[in-house]
């Protein structure tokens, strides 16, 4: 008798700490779709800091820290009126931030401030993702429904809808994300969470990057190109009317001042630690990519899958299909690029019979010359014999992606 009642009561402790446990998951859960819906994500931050950081928690709070960096950004972005470029080529002021009507002067230091922070902040998201605890993650959101404050005006608006910012930063996406769009629900779990620090790390290499530079003459010669808090270096002196361009028809003032933003990047070494940093940012990348897939591959669940299987439905982007055989393909590109960054693999110049050294650009940093990187000048002190990287491979790429090799890598990371 007393053994069957201390046998009840150990079931019932144990179901009390089960129910307990999932009673936190889902308010963890609930409160990141809640203050995200609302716009309200640096409440959110605080009040799941302040929780039990159990495995649900921790990834909750690991993205929301990571929608805050982006956030935050965009905020800077927005103060000194950013007028986003359509290039590809210029991944951190793609951001899509409303216009501003009334920017705050803009100077090279406080841009080099804005970019400063914006690392800071996702090395500390990253560090949060990467003590996950062990067990498994489930965090169902709408990503049409959550909002990010770019313009820092304290208003969850649908401009600033993270689907939309999804569709326009990576051009995947579009359909689900139109004004009128049905909910773009999706399951985030485990592998999406090595994902998420996939993508911190990729974007802290193109800051580290960025930083290691000194581009105070680029800045002063094209900045106001891009914001409108930037003073135009022609200020008083400009022609009262643009003058038209008789061949291309477009203002020759602004066309002028593309050509000498080419001519501009010319970069002295300011910080080159950061090179090896970002260096290691991307081998990093490299190595969180195959642990999500690794993840994905595992799941025996179908749910709203961010990153699906190929036995899993594709509920996020629908029209980019994953197959095994494409799963093997990005493997064997990810292996390519792991070789490139350890030197082991060299990359092509349109001018030598020898290979670059990618490795020794990071480690052995020279001044960076965009025009002097095209003629091939700059590449001189890199170059070796050795394999290199082929346009077979280029070309095996796209032939497994169906010509949608540069989609799909945006997605898979």
């Amino acid at each position: 008798m007393i053994r069957t009642l201390f046998a009840g009561l150990l079931a019932l402790t144990a179901w009390a700490f089960e129910t307990g446990a999932r009673a936190q998951d889902a308010g963890a859960g609930d409160l990141l779709r809640r203050h995200a819906s609302a716009g309200t994500l640096a409440q959110g931050e605080a009040e799941l800091t302040g929780r039990t950081q159990d495995t649900q928690t921790v990834a909750a709070l690991g993205m929301v820290k990571f929608a805050r960096a982006v956030e935050t950004l965009g905020q800077g972005l927005h103060r000194h009126g950013l007028r986003p470029p359509r290039s590809g080529s210029i991944p951190i002021l793609r951001l899509p931030v409303p216009e501003n009507a009334n920017p705050e002067p803009l100077t090279y230091d406080k841009l080099r401030a804005i970019y400063v922070r914006f690392l800071a902040d996702l090395t500390a998201a990253e560090a949060v993702l990467a003590r996950l605890p062990d067990g498994s993650v489930r965090l169902p959101l709408d990503l049409n429904a959550i909002r990010l404050d770019l313009n820092g005006d304290g208003q969850a608006s649908a401009d600033e809808a993270l689907g939309r910012i999804i569709a326009r930063v990576g051009m995947i996406g579009q359909s689900r994300a139109e004004p009128d769009s049905p909910p773009w629900e999706v399951g985030f779990d485990r592998a999406d969470m090595i994902w998420l620090r996939g993508y911190s790390r990729l974007l802290s290499a193109f800051l580290e990057f960025a930083l290691a530079y000194d581009w105070h003459e680029t800045y002063d010669g094209a900045a106001h190109l891009l914001f409108q808090g930037a003073a135009d270096p022609s200020g008083p002196r400009a022609a009262p009317e643009p003058l038209r361009d008789p061949i291309i028809g477009g203002d020759a003032g602004q066309l002028g001042d593309l050509i000498a933003l080419v001519h501009l990047v010319r970069w002295p070494l300011a910080e080159p630690e950061r090179l090896v940093k970002a260096r290691d940012h991307l081998k990093a990348v490299i190595a969180l990519s195959r642990q999500s897939w690794k993840e994905v591959l595992a799941e025996t669940d179908d749910d709203q899958e961010w990153l699906p299987g190929p036995k899993q439905r594709n509920t996020a982007f629908p029209g980019l299909e994953v197959t095994q055989e494409r799963l093997d393909g990005w493997q064997a590109a990810l292996t390519e690029f792991e070789a490139v960054l350890d030197g082991k693999l060299l990359l092509p110049h349109w001018r030598y019979r020898q290979g670059i050294d990618f490795r020794a650009f990071f480690e052995q940093p020279r001044p960076f010359d965009l025009v002097l990187w095209g003629t091939g000048h700059a590449a001189l002190p890199y170059l070796k014999d050795g394999p290199q990287i082929t346009r077979q491979s280029w070309a095996q790429w796209q032939r497994v992606f169906s010509g949608q090799f540069l989609t799909y890598a945006i997605w898979f990371n």
